[in-house]
């Protein structure tokens, strides 16, 4: 959050550059404004040196911190010339003047005091307040993101320097770091009047989730997991992606959920987005963890009949219904819906895959539960419910009440393979890659996407190719995609069938096709292997997220193979090394 907007605000709304501001008056001696209010005494119709730096924010009042008059003050910024205006200001508060102002330059400005009309005349007297507001920029960096909190200058610009070469981007405008690596150092540059702050930023190693009330980590089956619940009364628990998410593009998102194994259990989680920065939970027990957040939209999945036998907002199937008034007990705006088709049990011990479909342009959200299209709801959720934000927090809640369950959600993306596709790679053809899958048989099939990920989790559309529908034959698809951005990205084939029900492929990576003097070649990772090419003769370290040296080897040439059984699932950083330069990539290992 950039805190010079409260400041800038003030200034625009309350300097006048109108005839009336004033010029002329007496040296009346020098103002030394520092980060703590001060007071001076002051007299009518003179001018006080202040020597200021480019960047840094001056106020000068009469109207509090010890500022005040019994006369008409009008204030006016000059330059020494005394004729020069920079700012001004009468009557902001009553009969008293207040004037903010950021240094456009380093130098001495002159600030008049003059009563209503510009006049000199009389021996009026007061008590001057002023301060000064330095330009500083701290970063606050967890996991995958970094949000600096600047003072002052709001046209500086961020970038990084050296530029990374793990595919982190920067924003030129806010400093917010995306795609970087856990634990990282970077070496980011604040550009403002002139002048340069080196500003070193160390990622976080934490995981990129923040967790709040009962949410714990939970380990199954050797796979992260977050726990919401446990099988425990009047527990509540929430968990907060680090990374936010654009409604202002299109994207998929996957969890996969554990609702519990007790069929007379409660009460039920949800996937909800919101604009706040609070990553707080909730209320519980029916309000399953979400309920009075502000301004989200809530995606309900209910295991227990809040309101039978009326049901004006539950059903008696758990269900699945689309919330954006923050109240959980109250009708929904869309649906609610069986989560099965056939109305049975979703706390029946088993794992679902829960997905999330955005489309921008249609103002669409599609609801998939186990691979089938349950709910779809349109709205303007950008303008209705985030308060005209587009970019949002994203995470699941859950709670219990009277009745209870273990309820959890990993965030790693189960994918299954349809049974139809028999092939997915790509190739590199120069720059561009080629990505083909193959069909076996297509049974009522409508369409491919072509998907792409940077985390597992959030996935955006490459490319949608129409199937041929219906065929017992061999069929063949191609898409050719130039070369990415430099984060490593990851692809899937998503299946669409004419009922809308979905199929997703397993992952793989983004070969990186590349010029031939880069020294990474390409990455490829298959189901048993990671596939390295080189050029030249390199040195090769993967490191995991912790920092441990998971492969160190030198003079490799051509080609490497590490066996993913020596890689446990999880984030790396591939860095390879000629002695003159170095490239870094980030991979993912399923």
């Amino acid at each position: 959050m950039r805190t010079f907007s409260l400041y800038l605000l003030i200034a625009l709304f309350f300097l006048d550059f109108s005839a009336s501001a004033c010029q002329g008056g007496s040296l009346g001696g020098t103002l030394s404004p520092s980060s703590t209010y001060q007071t001076s005494a002051i007299s009518i119709g003179n001018y006080y040196a202040v020597d200021v730096t480019c960047g840094n924010i001056y106020n000068f009042s009469f109207c509090s911190n010890g500022g005040s008059a019994t006369w008409d003050t009008q204030i006016t910024i000059n330059e020494t010339d005394n004729t020069t205006q920079l700012a001004y200001n009468d009557d902001d508060c009553g009969l008293q003047s207040n004037v903010t102002w950021m240094a456009t330059f380093t130098g001495t400005i002159h600030v008049l005091i003059t009563e209503f009309n510009c006049s000199f005349s009389g021996s009026l007297s007061g008590t001057l307040a002023f301060n000064e507001i330095s330009v500083g920029v701290n970063y606050s960096a967890s996991c995958t993101t970094a949000n600096p909190d600047i003072s002052g200058d709001d046209t500086g610009t961020f970038s990084f320097n050296p530029v990374p070469t793990d595919g982190a981007l920067i924003d030129p405008n806010s400093g917010y770091i995306s795609n970087a690596v856990q634990g990282a150092n970077y070496t980011v540059e604040y550009t403002h009047c002139g002048g340069t702050l080196v500003i070193p930023v160390t990622m976080g190693g934490e995981p990129c989730w923040n967790l709040n009330s009962d949410a714990q980590w939970l380990n199954i089956n050797g796979e992260n997991c977050i726990q919401l619940t446990d099988a425990v009364n009047n527990e509540n628990g929430c968990a907060w992606s680090a990374d936010p998410i654009s409604f202002g593009s299109d994207f998929s998102l996957s969890l996969d959920y554990f609702f519990g194994s007790s069929l007379d259990g409660a009460d039920g989680s949800t996937f909800t987005f919101q604009p706040n920065n609070a990553l707080t939970c909730g209320s519980d027990g029916g309000q399953l963890g979400a309920g009075g957040i502000p301004n989200a939209l809530t995606i309900e999945f209910d295991t227990y009949d809040n309101d039978n036998p009326v049901h004006l907002y539950d059903m008696a199937c758990d269900h699945i219904a689309v919330v954006t008034n923050g109240d959980l007990l109250s009708p929904p705006y869309c649906g609610p819906v069986c989560a099965k088709p056939g109305g049975q049990n979703i706390d029946d011990g088993q794992l679902y895959e829960v997905e999330m479909q955005w489309d921008a342009t249609s103002q669409q959200l599609n609801i998939y539960f186990d691979g089938n299209l349950r709910l779809s709801c349109t709205g303007d959720f950008v303008t209705n419910v985030f308060g005209g934000q587009s970019s949002v927090y994203w995470g699941a809640t859950g709670a219990t009440g009277g009745l209870n369950n273990l309820q959890y959600f990993c965030p790693s993306s189960v994918v299954i393979l349809p049974v139809e596709l028999v092939e997915f790679d790509s190739e590199c053809n120069d720059l561009n890659e080629i990505f083909y899958w193959t069909t076996v048989s297509e049974v009522d099939l409508d369409y491919f996407i072509l998907e792409y990920t940077y985390d597992g989790l959030v996935f955006f559309p490459e490319s949608q190719v129409d199937a041929i529908g219906n065929s017992q034959e061999l069929q063949y698809y191609s898409v050719r995609v130039t070369k990415p951005f430099p984060a490593q990205r990851y692809y899937r084939i998503k299946a669409v069938d004419i009922d809308g029900s979905i199929e997703t492929s397993s992952l793989i990576s983004s070969k990186n096709c590349s010029n031939v003097n880069d020294l990474i070649k390409s990455i490829s990772v298959s189901e048993n292997s990671l596939e390295l090419y080189v050029n030249g003769t390199v040195h090769l370290s993967i490191i995991n997220m912790l920092g441990q040296v998971i492969v160190d080897e030198s003079n490799i040439e051509g080609s490497i193979t590490v066996e993913k059984s020596h890689l446990s699932s999880g984030m790396y950083q591939l860095i390879v090394n000629s002695g003159k330069e170095y490239e870094s990539r980030k991979i993912v290992i399923h």
